[in-house]
Formats: structure tokens, C-alpha cells, sequence
């Protein structure tokens, strides 16, 4: 299937590793321009070589290192989208803290680090684009967000308020951004096997005094399917959100987790 992505402009924020850079893979190798942005200058570019691969007749992509809690930061990787890709049809904000943690487990800086990560340099990327999108003719948004959304996890409680919140933030922004021809929607992935996930599990595992193994087998039996979600699969239903075959696609949110979120 055309999904008539060739030719577009892209910035993927938590481009790095898992769910951020298979989806900029997937769309390089559709011919999209992308800008990959994350924190760690040494993973984002080993990020880049595993996007480009060997499709370099492609999109061409282009790297930035930058700390998306800092509103300079923010306003540096916009300027720098605008600059090398010359237009940014699509965002995708995939940046996020993996930060575990109940109730009294949680120190306020943590708090801080991963809302201000996730979930307000979502709404300062989206303010400061939605004008160069809108000159463009519209464009398309889409947060990564995840299935503790509707299903908050005792001990990754922080991650479960911030998806939450970005799952409103699709809702809500979408029909503001619906007269400038702007789509916004949200994925909500459930178990994912990023490298994320596995120090969470190895950390899990080390205290329980068990296997990874053991973890990931237990976890898979609470899901209907029986099977993770894989960062391509992910991929390849941003790439459908973003094609123009789904034209009414908007303020939505699509879970993406073999069935294992128990409500409506």
C-alpha cells in the first residue's frame, strides 16, 4: 500500500532507542525526512545508523542532542526542525522517563523530571509548531503514550499520570488544531520489549531473585494474545495514523496491547 508519505518532513523526539527510533526507521524508509532528537548524544547516533540502514537513498535524516525539560531546548530543536527539514509535517513525541516509583517511593524532582519530559515538552513542541504546520496546509501529531493510561501500574505510577494526561492532551488539542487542518491522536502501546522495559525487568527480577525470563512469562499470561507488542508494530500503526488513508482520524486514542486493557 502508497501511503503517500514520500517526500514528507518529520521530527521524532525519544529517537534514541525503542518505540521513538523504530518509528523513525519506518518512516525513513517511506521516504519521510526526519529529525531525530533525544537526550544522549552517543545512543541517538548509533539511532541514526540503525534508522538509515541500508535505505540511504531515502529520506535523509538529521540528529540533534537536546534536553527537551529546558524551554530553550525545546525552542532550539524546533528552530532546528524548521532549519534542516524545511517544514515539519508530522511530530512524534516519544520522549518519556521510565521512572518506577509508588506513592512513597517518589521524590518530587523525580515527579518533576518525567512530567516536564513527557508530558509539558509536549505541549511547548505542539504551540511552538502548530503555526509552521498550519502554513503548511495542516499537518499530523501523534503521542506515544502507553496502556497505564487507562490501567495505572502501583509502581510506575508517575509514567501512568503522565499518560493519562497526554491521552487528555490528544483529546482536547485535537479540536483546537481541527481548523488548521492539524491531527492529533494518541498510541497507547501496552508491554512493549524496549531496552526500557528490560533494566526494569532485570531490576524486578534481581529482587525477587528470579530471571528475567520468569518476569516476561508472568507478564505475558495477563495478556489475552499471549505476546508483547514489538516497536514495529508501533511503527507500522503510526505509519497508517499518519498516511492520508485514514482523513477523519483525529483526537482519538488506539490502544495497541493484545487485548489486555480491561475497559472502554
Amino acid at each position: 500500500m502508497d501511503l503517500g508519505l514520500n517526500g514528507r518532513t518529520a521530527l521524532v523526539t525519544g529517537a534514541s532507542q525503542g518505540i521513538g527510533r523504530e518509528i523513525a526507521r519506518a518512516l525513513h524508509r517511506e521516504g519521510v525526512s526526519v529529525a531525530l532528537v533525544a537526550q544522549d548524544s552517543g545512543r541517538l547516533e548509533a539511532a541514526e545508523r540503525y534508522v538509515r540502514g541500508e535505505a540511504r537513498t531515502r529520506g535523509n535524516t538529521h540528529v540533534l542532542a537536546a534536553d527537551l525539560r529546558l524551554l530553550g531546548e525545546v525552542e532550539r530543536v524546533v528552530a532546528f526542525s524548521l532549519e534542516r527539514l524545511g517544514g515539519v509535517d508530522f511530530l512524534i513525541h516519544s520522549a518519556a522517563r521510565n521512572t518506577q516509583g509508588g506513592v512513597s517511593a517518589l521524590s518530587d524532582e523525580q515527579l518533576d523530571e518525567a512530567w516536564q519530559t513527557k508530558v509539558r515538552s509536549c505541549l511547548r513542541l505542539v504551540r511552538a509548531l502548530r503555526q509552521p504546520m498550519k502554513e503548511r496546509g495542516g499537518g499530523h501529531i501523534i503521542v506515544i503514550t502507553g496502556a497505564t493510561a487507562r490501567t495505572p501500574s502501583a509502581d510506575f505510577l508517575v509514567g501512568s499520570m503522565a499518560n493519562a494526561a497526554l491521552v487528555n492532551f490528544a483529546r482536547g488539542a485535537s479540536r483546537e488544531l481541527a481548523h488548521d487542518n492539524i491531527h492529533v491522536n494518541a498510541i497507547s502501546p501496552g508491554w512493549t520489549l524496549t531496552e526500557g522495559l528490560l533494566r526494569r525487568f532485570e531490576r524486578e527480577a534481581n529482587k525477587l531473585g528470579v530471571t528475567v525470563d520468569d518476569i516476561i512469562a508472568r507478564e505475558t499470561r495477563t495478556i489475552p494474545l499471549r505476546r508483547f507488542v514489538t516497536t514495529q508494530e508501533i511503527a507500522a500503526l503510526t505509519l497508517m495514523a499518519l498516511s492520508g488513508t485514514l482523513p477523519s482520524l483525529t483526537g482519538e486514542e488506539i490502544i495497541l496491547d493484545g487485548g489486555a486493557t480491561p475497559s472502554i
